[in-house]
């Protein structure tokens, strides 16, 4: 007689349920935990690439515009020597010359040609002549005598072989001569202002016996998201060119601040 298999039911007991649950609860937490972390480091690198990008375009823009300047041009609007607001004179040439009129006022004299200034670069309603700009004092006077010229009229051949005249609109005595017979070629001034969280840039309003009332100007915004912006302007001496130091703070949208401290040198000298 052959006895029937008995059928064996096989399953999870309660306990293993429970177990299962909590190891994959864990595994659950674990791996939100680490997916909310990678969006938040990938989060935060886009927040501080922002603010690496808000840095530099404002550090360059400004540096662009300072390296190049009029030498001892230089205004900030606070009488400690760092302000929100620095003004400057720009320079679009540069040149030695083989006479200036020191002794009297003259509409033109002779000039060596300049690397990149030609006759169609010049701006009749804007460029004038700065010789020898060793002080602020009376820079953006315009008076003759004075250390800035009339407006240049044109840029012609000289008596002197391979020399150029430059021609002014109205005759004028400069100050002194330059020891290194050095002369600029600028126009009108330029400035940058912290105006609450902005960097504007601030131009086209002439030459003015002080430094502007931003308020008054019309803005061109550089930069934003940013507070505790200062410029200060420390003289060339002997040993150094000017220098600009610029600082200020840049803050994400969640209220990170990134804090910039640069030093721009001042290529030109009197």
């Amino acid at each position: 007689m052959q006895l029937g298999r008995i059928g064996v039911q096989r399953g999870f007991t309660l306990i293993e349920i429970i177990v299962t649950i909590v190891i994959i609860g864990i595994l659950g937490v674990g791996i939100v935990n680490f997916i909310g972390r990678s969006v938040q480091g990938v989060a935060d690198s886009a927040d501080r690439q922002h603010i690496a990008s808000i840095a530099w375009l404002l550090s360059e823009k400004v540096s662009r515009g300072v390296r190049d300047a009029l030498p001892n041009s230089f205004r900030v609007n606070a009488a400690s020597g760092s302000g929100s607001c620095i003004e400057y004179i720009p320079t679009v040439g540069g040149s030695d010359y083989l006479t200036v009129p020191t002794a009297g006022a003259a509409d033109s004299f002779e000039v060596v040609p300049f690397p990149n200034y030609t006759a169609g670069d010049v701006d009749s309603a804007r460029d004038r002549v700065a010789v020898y700009p060793n002080t602020v004092s009376g820079l953006y006077s315009l008076a003759s005598p004075g250390t800035i010229s009339s407006l240049v009229s044109q840029l012609t051949a000289g008596a002197t072989p391979n020399a150029l005249e430059l021609e002014l609109s109205a005759a004028h005595q400069f100050l002194t001569d330059s020891p290194t017979r050095r002369f600029y070629i600028v126009r009108p001034p330029e400035m940058f202002c912290f105006v609450g969280g902005f960097l504007n840039y601030y131009t086209g309003y002439g030459f003015q016996s002080s430094i502007p009332d931003p308020s008054g100007l019309t803005p061109q915004v550089v930069a934003s998201q940013l507070r505790d912006g200062a410029f200060a302007y420390s003289p060339g001496t002997l040993s150094r060119a000017g220098v600009v130091i610029l600082s200020f703070d840049v803050v994400d949208a969640s209220g990170a601040v990134q804090s910039i401290a640069q030093e721009i040198q001042v290529r030109n000298v009197p």
